[in-house]
């Protein structure tokens, strides 16, 4: 990574041992913002392309990598409820006291638990691209594969059971954006094909994937899980984005996710995808500080 760019980095041990590393993006003195990665990626995810904005637009965007992605120790039993006492090390680490959570993607259950956990710490909640748990009257059912949704629900552990399904993405993660640029819908090429774009999403994807599937995996089968709290319990106003044509995330699921929520609003996107973050960071940034 160029030096211009390089994050402010560390680590911290939670409380069973394990550490967890993070990387710091923009103003060190900003509002914070905790940033819950999609899957895969790691703690190398931001959402601009010049990471200078950050600093202009007075953010302090902090994303910690989630158990067994990038340089955190793996936790093979976790739940989505174990995430927040893992921030909370963080957020002490850091002398953090209110700030900001931001998902993007598969991080949205990890950014809802935080809210639910942290109460009126929490001052915003967004949501770019997210789906609601299962556990909730889903519009497409057939979303997720069948095979998919057996495996995260049986007994046995769900990361080597769905492993084998993304084992070729992890050998070759920085090929993601090029496997997703010919797959997805128009708008998202023309993003995924800007060479800053492209990078970094091949930079946090390979860090993400550095200890190869088994993370993603696990990641994968809590979201298809029930979440272990109820959406009803998020009193905080969550701000939701979602392009119209988010082939990844349909619209329909990004509509259940809003209308679960006892305060949100769902800010629709015509004709944009899923990576609509890098178009309007601006917008959505300025939705998160006070």
């Amino acid at each position: 990574m160029d030096q211009a760019r390089r994050p402010r980095e560390g680590s911290v041990r939670v409380g069973d041992g394990r550490t967890l590393a993070y990387a710091e993006w923009g103003d060190p003195d900003g509002w914070p913002v905790l940033g819950c990665h999609g899957s895969p990626s790691s703690r190398l995810e931001r959402h601009v392309e010049d990471d200078g904005a950050y600093r202009r637009w007075g953010v302090r965007f902090i994303v910690p990598d989630r158990p067994g992605f990038g340089r955190s120790d793996p936790h093979p039993d976790r739940r989505v409820m174990d995430w927040p006492a893992d921030v909370a090390h963080l957020l002490d680490h850091l002398r953090i006291d209110r700030f900001a959570v931001l998902s993007l993607s598969g991080g949205a259950a990890y950014a809802l638990a935080c809210a639910h956990v942290f109460k009126d710490r929490v001052r915003a909640v967004g949501v770019l691209g997210g789906a609601p748990p299962p556990d909730v009257p889903w519009p497409w059912p057939g979303w997720v594969p069948t095979s998919m949704r057996a495996a995260a629900h049986r007994p046995s552990p769900a990361a080597a059971l769905l492993r084998p399904v993304f084992a070729p993405t992890a050998v070759r993660p920085a090929m993601i954006p090029r496997y997703l640029q010919v797959r997805l819908n128009p708008a998202d090429r023309r993003v995924i094909g800007r060479p800053a774009v492209r990078r970094i999403l091949s930079e946090t994807f390979t860090e993400g994937l550095r200890h190869g599937s088994a993370a993603l995996a696990h990641d994968r089968a809590l979201l298809f899980r029930p979440w272990g709290f109820p959406l009803s319990s998020v009193h905080q106003h969550v701000d939701i984005w979602h392009g119209t044509q988010d082939w990844l995330v349909p619209v329909a699921l990004g509509r259940v996710l809003g209308a679960m929520l006892p305060d949100s609003s769902v800010h629709w996107f015509p004709g944009e995808g899923h990576f609509l973050v890098f178009d309007h960071a601006e917008q959505v940034y300025a939705a998160l500080r006070p």
